[in-house]
């Protein structure tokens, strides 16, 4: 699936339109999302490693709504199965999930890069 897919664009132009149009603010959200995500992916990996369902829930849960809020809708669906997962503490099959978050991050990053505003 092409970089362009991973984002709904539209809700990034709504986004920036409820920015009041802005495009520095927009790049900044982009910048804030991509240093949000940096510790949230590694977050959710050391929760398996720890059996934390609950430290799962709540990165998964944060990594969900920010995607979203960028039109990442596919990474939000992961995200939200594997919040729910770490909600009713069933930990079986969330690797595998999670590395299906961790290559779907990977296009949305860089299909955020490519629509990120310069400045």
């Amino acid at each position: 699936m092409p970089e362009q897919d991973a984002i709904n664009r539209a809700a990034l132009d709504d986004l920036l339109a409820t920015t009041g149009g802005d495009p520095a603010f927009l790049a900044e959200l982009i910048d804030t999302y991509f240093e949000d995500s940096a510790t949230l992916v590694p977050a959710m990996r050391q929760a398996l490693t720890a059996s934390s369902a609950e430290q799962l829930r709540r990165a998964a849960h944060s990594l969900k709504s920010n995607s979203a809020s960028l039109g990442a809708e596919d990474l939000a669906v992961l995200c939200r199965e594997l919040e729910e997962q770490g909600r009713v503490g069933v930990l079986g099959g969330a690797a595998e999930r999670l590395a299906q978050v961790e290559a779907e991050y990977e296009r949305v990053r860089r299909a955020l890069v490519a629509a990120r505003p310069a400045g």
